[in-house]
């Protein structure tokens, strides 16, 4: 009998715990002028900016090759693996040339809430990388404010173009606050929250809630639509496009366009509109999970084993067997189909959760 514990060991893939300014070795699965994509045989892959690449070590990199780096962040807000060619110790410590950092300096703004003057030296689709007196933090998407975003340019923008723009960010000095600071794990966070004038906030209120409004694409960027609503700047994350999964934004939308909106929240720290596109129409789930009934023997493939249990693709759905339920003596193996029943539906993660199907030596169907 194959116990629980050997069914995962043998079957979850890529749950490799990754830390801070560790050493890794990845095999390249995309190359582009912005970054390139390596499997880390990690739950995630990694993403390392392509100028941070010598030039000699990009010339003859070719997909499927193998390539070193070191991880600066574990996880950035799009799940993957932010690296580096250089371990962090390096990086955080160049300019103080071997003194350390100054982490009182940093635990100091965080605590007094006070500004510090930095400088974006790099770009990936989880944010900017700051540099604030030789020290590099991470400034995430959710923390940037309008005034730096504007200046990644606008015009109609394909693929290349979104990233090029983004890249205009790099060498803009920006005013950030400290929101984390853990110095165990070499960390750094920024926002620049708090920087909004009175004027911004005036009109910034006069809008609602739930409100539908009309507005212009400013700029397409990866992980998100900058719009004008009336003079006020407003953001679709790419989460909010659409109810399913959106991968590029460019398809499907271009600087200029205009469009009906609806806005989530009011952002007062940031002088921005949270807006929505999706939440325009209600979520087709509801209606596709009404031939999911419990107890349904349903038919999928498996397309993901984790350590939390499996995802299936049903027919026109993602159902998820959790791993309390895995039986031990089934293979779960990505690309394999199985049958599974409908135990119940879960609308939050928009999934069905399934129990096994199986059939005992007396014909009888359990869970």
């Amino acid at each position: 009998m194959v116990t629980m514990e050997e069914l995962l060991a043998s079957q979850v893939q890529k749950l490799k715990v990754l830390h801070r300014g560790q050493e890794i070795e990845g095999t390249v699965l995309a190359i582009t002028g912005k970054e390139i994509t390596l499997d880390l045989d990690s739950k995630s892959e990694g993403v390392i900016a392509s100028r941070d690449i010598p030039d000699s070590v990009k010339l003859n990199l070719k997909i499927g090759d193998k390539l070193k780096a070191y991880v600066y962040m574990p996880e950035n807000e799009n799940g993957q693996v932010v690296l580096s060619s250089s371990p962090q110790s390096k990086i955080a410590t160049s300019s103080f040339r071997g003194h350390g950092i100054n982490w009182s300096k940093f635990i100091q703004a965080q605590n007094q809430k006070s500004k510090l003057q930095g400088k974006v030296t790099e770009i990936n689709k989880g944010g900017l990388i700051v540099e604030v007196t030789g020290v590099r933090g991470f400034l995430p998407n959710s923390q940037v404010g309008f005034e730096l975003l504007s200046k990644s340019g606008a015009g109609p923008l394909r693929r290349s173009d979104s990233e090029a723009s983004m890249d205009n960010l790099i060498g803009q000095d920006l005013t950030v606050t400290v929101i984390e600071v853990n110095q165990d794990n070499n960390k750094l966070i920024f926002s620049q929250r708090g920087q909004v004038s009175e004027e911004a906030l005036k009109k910034l209120r006069n809008f609602s809630l739930k409100q539908k409004v009309k507005g212009k694409i400013v700029a397409v960027l990866p992980f998100g639509l900058v719009v004008d609503v009336s003079g006020v700047e407003g953001l679709v994350f790419i989460s909010d496009v659409s109810w399913e999964k959106v991968d590029d934004l460019t398809k499907q939308f271009s600087a200029g366009q205009e469009l009906e909106i609806l806005v989530l929240g009011l952002d007062e720290e940031l002088g921005r509109l949270n807006l929505s596109i999706k939440h325009l129409t209600e979520d087709p789930f509801a209606k596709l999970a009404e031939d999911y009934p419990t107890d349904e023997i349903v038919k999928g493939e498996v397309t993901a084993v984790s350590e939390a249990g499996v995802t299936v693709k049903l027919d026109n759905i993602e159902g998820f067997l959790p791993v309390s339920k895995m039986e031990a003596d089934n293979k779960y193996e990505v690309g394999a189909s199985m049958n599974f029943l409908v135990d119940s539906v879960d609308i939050g993660r928009r999934r069905i959760n399934l129990a096994p199907f199986v059939t005992s030596t007396a014909g009888l169907i359990y869970k």
